[in-house]
């Protein structure tokens, strides 16, 4: 409650909202890249190896590398629109300007490389993690459609 207060009284009702537009602009193209890449993989699975009839038929292991691949698409898709969005929500001098406006000092200042600057880690990050997301998911969804 003390961090809402906070907010409004600096910034206002509106405060509240900083930086969802940039919130959007990742992830609804990170969604599309995680959900496209999980699918597309599963079926090139199935096309390349045959045997299985639906994407639930593929095994778990598959599943993983889906889903690793998944978590590295969600994040290297979007990544500079988080880039910019992290800038508006911490950066003092950023927090007044638009997601364009931000994007294109970024790339003045910085290059494009600026948009990027940390994404490998976070790619790092991701594939394991998203495996095994992908993984307990298929797992608890097999399980459940079992009873």
């Amino acid at each position: 409650l003390d961090c809402l207060l906070k907010i409004v009284k600096a910034d206002g009702f509106t405060g509240l909202w900083k930086g969802h537009i940039s919130c959007l602009a990742r992830e609804t193209p990170g969604n599309m890249a995680w959900f496209g890449t999980y699918e597309f993989v599963k079926t090139r699975v199935i096309q390349r190896f045959g045997g299985y009839e639906r994407l639930d038929d593929v095994p778990l292991g598959w599943t993983m590398a889906a889903g690793a691949c998944a978590g590295v698409a969600y994040w290297g898709v979007p990544y500079p629109a988080d880039t910019v969005k992290s800038k508006i929500q911490t950066v003092p001098r950023f927090s007044s300007m638009s997601f364009v406006e931000v994007f294109k000092t970024v790339v003045r200042e910085e290059g494009l490389a600026g948009l990027y600057k940390g994404c490998g880690i976070t790619c790092a990050r991701a594939a394991p993690s998203h495996a095994l997301l992908f993984f307990f998911y298929e797992l608890s969804s097999n399980w459940l459609a079992s009873l």
